[in-house]
């Protein structure tokens, strides 16, 4: 059977662009964890979207750091008792500091613009730039950089796709897509991004409305004085992958570098 489109991955080409074995992604799916794109039940070929690889990268992770299979389809769908898998992770606070902080992050709740302080990680990135007319563009742009970057076998399993503002308009989608590569990737498209201290709200809702976010977090610099030092990213912590279509769920890390004024004095 052909393959039915460019931007599909063969199960072979999961396995090996992700490290894991066909045995483990065939037993997400009979956990009902992951869905293939595409399945031909005569072939019993399979073939997967960008979305299914974040999700089985997503899951593994989870598995790395001691949850079951069962645990991991609770911490993604069992909001009633998420303070129950909140203890469950703090008590194993050394190895999960990042799923810690992604339960405190789902609690944020929409139009809630409270802003915090925050250490960007030092990064290495495959970018590539567009100027897009509307969110939904936007989207399609930095799924086709995703699926470019897994290509290059170096895309990093840790870091969080984002991107970047290459404007002061909110409204304007002058976008630099980043996807986190390994530092031995040597490509044109890659970018480097040094550790900063940033000012960064977490937004809750569909991405049409990142633009209200970014204002709020401007605002935010303006009446505060504080100095800007980069341009703003927009880090995507929960999507489509997780959450499906119901965008009012979607959690990105909207962030700006700042200054340190530590180190000024």
């Amino acid at each position: 059977m052909k393959k039915h489109d460019e931007n599909l991955f063969r199960i072979g080409e999961v396995t090996k662009i992700l490290g894991i074995s066909r045995k483990m992604i065939l037993n997400y799916e009979d956990h009902g964890l992951v869905v293939p794109a595409v399945k031909d039940e005569v072939s019993g070929y399979r073939y997967y979207t960008a979305d299914n690889m974040t999700q089985l990268r997503s899951i593994r992770t989870l598995q790395s750091l001691g949850l079951s299979l069962k645990e991991v389809a609770e911490y993604y769908y069992d909001i009633t008792n998420i303070d129950v898998h909140l203890q469950r992770l703090m008590e194993m606070r050394d190895l999960l500091d990042k799923n810690i902080e992604m339960l405190r992050v789902r609690s944020v709740k929409s139009a809630d613009f409270t802003v915090y302080t925050v250490t960007l990680p030092r990064q290495t990135c495959f970018c590539r730039e567009y100027t897009c007319t509307n969110a939904a563009e936007a989207a399609l742009h930095l799924r086709d950089t995703y699926i470019a970057a897994a290509r290059t076998g170096h895309m990093s399993m840790i870091r969080r796709m984002f991107t970047v503002r290459q404007t002061d308009d909110p409204d304007m989608l002058q976008l630099l897509c980043s996807i986190p590569v390994e530092d031995c990737f040597d490509g044109p498209e890659r970018c480097e991004f040094p550790e900063t201290l940033a000012l960064c709200i977490y937004y809750r809702g569909s991405y049409e409305g990142i633009g209200d976010a970014i204002r709020a977090l401007k605002q935010y610099v303006k009446e505060h004085k504080i100095s800007v030092s980069g341009d703003f990213r927009s880090i995507y912590l929960e999507g489509p992958p997780t959450r499906g279509t119901n965008s009012a769920d979607y959690i990105t890390q909207i962030a700006v570098p700042i200054a340190d004024r530590r180190k000024q004095r």
